[in-house]
């Protein structure tokens, strides 16, 4: 597909950017119903998404240190599958972690 004259190795390899995106959404979206449906995060490893949370905010704080040493703020959302990954990520483990540690904790006993 690349090699046509229509689509370059450049847009070709974005395309997969989007894609990388799309699937992020349709991984994580099965597994916010169960536990709200189940009203628990029991099978769920909590430490996944707190390392993943740690990612987001990593890639964001590198794409705002990029920006503030070349004082250009456009490349901070310039690469839109970065920042899109970033934010979507850390809203999915936002809304893992926030249920585990503050809605469906488990009763201490004893």
């Amino acid at each position: 597909v690349a090699s046509s004259c229509c689509v370059t190795w450049f847009q070709y390899v974005s395309i997969f950017s989007y894609v990388k995106l799309a699937i992020t959404v349709v991984k994580y979206s099965p597994q916010v119903y169960m536990n709200f449906k189940k009203k628990s995060t029991e099978a769920v490893s909590i430490y996944q998404f707190l390392l993943d949370l740690t990612g987001g905010a990593l890639s964001l704080n590198q794409m705002g240190l990029i920006a503030y040493n070349y004082d250009d703020w456009r490349t901070f959302l310039g690469d839109f599958t970065k920042f899109g990954l970033a934010v979507l990520s850390i809203l999915y483990d936002l809304i893992f972690i926030t249920p585990h540690y503050i809605l469906y904790r488990a009763p201490r006993y004893g």
